[in-house]
């Protein structure tokens, strides 16, 4: 067998090189790119599923938080709210407010209980909002006067509008008194009268 030539030794080299590569292509990068992709698609998939996890699991927490936003909200509500046992005190709590700012509380007449539902004046302007229907509370109006100088009512109205338990006043009535001998001009005395409305827990639906 003769030598080869140095011709013949590099074509036999780059045929050997060209052999190396296709089968490199063909028996391992062939096979492996097709495994990525699989794995790539697999991977897509997955973190898409996981992304839709996530969101349910937020959403699980917004709503849980919500319910136990409003279960707070509903015990605040309920704290203002006396039941029926505890009207005699929320009118001794409004005289001694009266006592407490110096104003003469000269009226205090509760109506008779009513429904919810009954009819009854609507809160003023600007009044909190009335606790919402359904859940079997019972009302009743408030009539109110008093007497004093402008900064003892004023005081006497901000203290109810900041009652601990719920007061919605629905009418405010100013008028000027006559000065009294030996009481300052400049410092006159007024007469408030104002209606409310508060809402009471029967003592069969309260529970408390």
């Amino acid at each position: 067998m003769r030598p080869l030539v140095p011709r013949e030794k590099v074509l036999l080299s780059i045929v050997a090189l060209l052999v190396v590569a296709v089968g490199f292509y063909y028996l391992i990068y062939s096979p492996k790119m097709k495994e990525i992709t699989a794995v790539s698609q697999q991977l897509k998939t997955k973190q898409a599923e996981l992304t839709r996890l996530q969101a349910e699991a937020a959403k699980k927490d917004q709503l849980e938080r919500r319910l136990q936003d409003l279960q707070r909200q509903v015990a605040e509500t309920e704290a203002k709210l006396p039941t029926s046992r505890e009207i005699p005190t929320l009118l001794v709590q409004l005289e001694g407010l009266a006592a407490q700012v110096g104003a003469n509380l000269t009226l205090i007449r509760p109506g008779p209980p009513q429904g919810q539902g009954q009819a009854g004046q609507p809160p003023r302007p600007g009044a909190a909002a009335s606790p919402a229907p359904g859940l079997g509370l019972q009302q009743f109006n408030l009539e109110l006067n008093a007497e004093g100088t402008f900064d003892k009512v004023q005081s006497f109205v901000r203290g109810i509008e900041n009652f601990p338990r719920f007061i919605a006043m629905s009418d405010l009535k100013i008028s000027p008194l006559p000065t009294k001998q030996g009481e300052s001009a400049e410092r006159p005395r007024l007469a408030i009268g104002l209606s409310a409305v508060t809402y009471f827990v029967p003592e069969s639906g309260g529970g408390r």
